[in-house]
C-alpha cells in the first residue's frame, strides 16, 4: 500500500489528445454522433446483428 505525500488526482479526461479546459464544438459532436449512428446502423443493415460489437 502507498503512503506516498504526492498523491496527485486527475482533473483532466485521460486521452492522447486530451487539453485541459478543452471545449468541442457543439456541431462537430453533433456531426460526429451522427456519422456513429450511420456507421453502426450500415453495419446492422448489411453484417447482421453479428457485425455490432458490444
Amino acid at each position: 500500500m502507498s503512503t506516498s505525500p504526492h498523491h496527485r488526482t486527475r482533473t483532466a479526461p485521460a486521452g492522447a489528445t486530451a487539453v485541459a479546459g478543452r471545449r468541442r464544438n457543439p456541431l462537430g459532436t453533433a456531426v460526429r454522433n451522427v456519422g456513429i449512428a450511420l456507421d453502426t446502423a450500415a453495419r446492422v443493415i448489411f453484417l447482421g446483428r453479428d457485425g455490432v460489437r458490444y
